[in-house]
């Protein structure tokens, strides 16, 4: 390089030696940016996406999860079982119903503040649900970084009057939310309340109590967000329960 140069006009040896300098930084940035995990957005989304997402999907012995695992919410998605297993994330070591679903919410948001503390963004997704990728890492775009906690679904005022730590606290449609790390880091796990609630109202209310009014609610893009099927064009997918199983 210095013998070609050398050659070259002064002015113009420079601006070349300028010019490759720029090119290998950038392909050294490039390098670096994969290596970490991060991946440029597309379709529409814009900006850089962040590596840090975790899907949370309470499971069952009934659940099956290969769909999920080579749908794009694969390589995120963090399976919350009664007991632990090899397809596991996390495990609450007690059998779960509909009744008890609120204690198996409980038992994960520990988990996550203890385990997943490098993690920006969570999505609580049901597994009837599914949801559309560019619109996840557009919201990832656009609150990656903020300091304030974030919680993002279809928003249900609680009115239980028989419990003050739940009564006027709003939570999200259980099909899916999320929200960021603040939240997490903010979320009141302790919380106490009478009787089996549900489990998206026993979330809303840890959020209520931890995080205090400050909370910036997203209201969620339906247009979005599939639940028990999935309608679009020529393809018909059933993503609800089978009853014979």
């Amino acid at each position: 390089m210095l013998a070609f140069t050398r050659l070259l006009n002064p002015r113009i040896a420079a601006i070349v030696v300028v010019c490759t300098t720029l090119v290998a930084l950038l392909l050294f940035h490039g390098e670096l940016h994969l290596s970490l995990g991060g991946f440029v957005g597309e379709g529409g989304s814009g900006g850089v996406r962040p590596k840090s997402l975790a899907v949370i999907m309470p499971v069952n012995d009934n659940s099956d999860l290969t769909f999920y695992k080579n749908m794009w919410v694969g390589d995120y998605l963090r399976p919350v079982c009664d007991f632990a297993g090899p397809e596991c994330s996390m495990s609450c070591n007690e059998k779960s119903t509909w009744n008890t679903l609120h204690k198996k919410t409980v038992c994960f948001t520990k988990q996550l503040k203890e385990k997943y503390t490098d993690t920006e963004f969570f999505i609580k997704l049901d597994d009837d649900a599914f949801t559309d990728r560019e619109y996840i890492y557009g919201l990832m775009n656009q609150y990656t970084g903020m300091k304030e906690p974030v919680y993002i679904s279809d928003f249900i005022l609680n009115l239980d009057r028989s419990n003050p730590s739940l009564n006027g606290s709003y939570y999200g449609n259980g099909k899916f939310y999320m929200f960021n790390r603040p939240l997490l880091d903010c979320i009141d796990t302790n919380i106490r309340y009478r009787g089996d609630r549900n489990e998206d109202a026993v979330f809303g209310a840890m959020v209520h109590n931890g995080c205090g009014p400050d909370v910036k609610k997203i209201l969620e893009n339906d247009s979005k967000i599939w639940h028990k099927n999935y309608t679009s064009k020529n393809k018909h997918i059933e993503l609800n329960y089978v009853k014979n199983h």
